[in-house]
C-alpha cells in the first residue's frame, strides 16, 4: 500500500517545488512516486467572493471549494489502488482544510515562507506561466488571495506534522530522511 505525503502552504510558499524535489529524492531511494497537484482540479465555475478591500466580486481561486475534491480524491485513490506507486505526494493550498485529505495522509508537511517572498514568487510565476501583469497579480493578491490565505491556508497549518522553512530553499535530503523515518521505511 503506498504512503501518502500531503504538502500544503500558502500560495508561493514552494509546495510544488518541494513536492517535485521530494519525488526526485524518493526515486533516488528506489521509490516509485507520483505527484498529484490540487491545482489540476480547479472547478470550471469557481466560487465567488466579495473582496473586503473594494467590495467587488471576484472568482475565488483560494477557497477550499475551488477544487473539485471528489475528482482530486478519485485521482488519489486511483493512484493508490493502481499498485504502481510506493509514495503518492499530494499538494495544494487548501488541502488541509479537508478532513478527508488529512485522514488519507500518512505525513502532512506545511511549507512556510514570508509574505514578501511568497508574493515575489507568485509574481515571478504568474508573469511567466499565465502571462499576467504585475498589476493584475498584485491587485488580485491584495484584494482577494491574502484574505482567503488568512482565512483558510494559514490556519490549516495546525494540521501539519511539521513545517518546512522555504524562505531561501530547503534541505530535501534532511526533509526526505525525516519523512522516511516517520514512515519507518
Amino acid at each position: 500500500m503506498p504512503y501518502i505525503v500531503a504538502v500544503s502552504g500558502a500560495s508561493g510558499s514552494g509546495k510544488s517545488t518541494f513536492s517535485d524535489a521530494l519525488k526526485t529524492y524518493l526515486e533516488t531511494k528506489g521509490g516509485r512516486v507520483c505527484v498529484i497537484a490540487a491545482d489540476r482540479y480547479f472547478k470550471k465555475d469557481l466560487p465567488k467572493m466579495i473582496s473586503p478591500a473594494d467590495g467587488e466580486e471576484y472568482s475565488d481561486w483560494n477557497h477550499p471549494d475551488s477544487v473539485d475534491m471528489p475528482a482530486f480524491l478519485a485521482a488519489v485513490h486511483e493512484a493508490k489502488e493502481s499498485g504502481d506507486y510506493d509514495f503518492i505526494v499530494i499538494e495544494g493550498v487548501t488541502i488541509f482544510c479537508h478532513e478527508s485529505v488529512r485522514e488519507l495522509a500518512d505525513v502532512k508537511i506545511y511549507v512556510d515562507a514570508t509574505i514578501e517572498m511568497r508574493i515575489y514568487r507568485r509574481i515571478a510565476r504568474n508573469v511567466v506561466t499565465k502571462g499576467q501583469t504585475i498589476e493584475f497579480i498584485g491587485g488580485y493578491y491584495l484584494k482577494c488571495a491574502r484574505y482567503r490565505e488568512m482565512e483558510y491556508s494559514l490556519p490549516s497549518a495546525r494540521y501539519a506534522d511539521w513545517h518546512v522553512d522555504n524562505e531561501w530553499g530547503f534541505d530535501i535530503e534532511a526533509e526526505g530522511a525525516k519523512i522516511l523515518a516517520k514512515l519507518n521505511t
